[in-house]
């Protein structure tokens, strides 16, 4: 009976953390359309780590371009859904990790 109480307890507990994640003000779920690691510059290896990508949102398809460490995009494949808002001209994105990537909106297409 104890292991019961404790199991529904634990769910119960992850119901609610799954809700307030995704009750962010303004987040709404965004999937990943495509998604490319662009080449690197030899005169600016700063520049390394940048990635072109498509997202879905609502009925928006918003191609973007961001950079960050590898880890950060390591588990972005097609189809994978993420928290994402519009912010002018950035598309802000919550990862797993709790951090917060800003990918710069290079175009939009919407259906007619």
């Amino acid at each position: 009976m104890k292991t019961w109480i404790i199991a529904l307890l634990c769910m119960v507990t992850a119901a609610v953390l799954v809700w307030a994640q995704s009750t962010d003000e303004g987040y709404q779920t965004a999937t990943v359309v495509s998604i490319e690691k662009l080449a690197a510059n030899a005169q600016h290896p700063e520049n390394g780590d940048r990635y072109k990508i498509s997202m879905r949102l609502q009925d928006t398809l918003y191609l973007c371009q961001g950079s960050g460490a590898t880890s950060v995009f390591m588990d972005w494949t097609r189809g994978k859904e993420f928290p994402a808002k519009v912010n002018g001209k950035v598309l802000l994105v919550k990862v797993p990790n709790g951090q917060t990537v800003e990918l710069n909106i290079t175009g939009k297409k919407t259906p007619k």
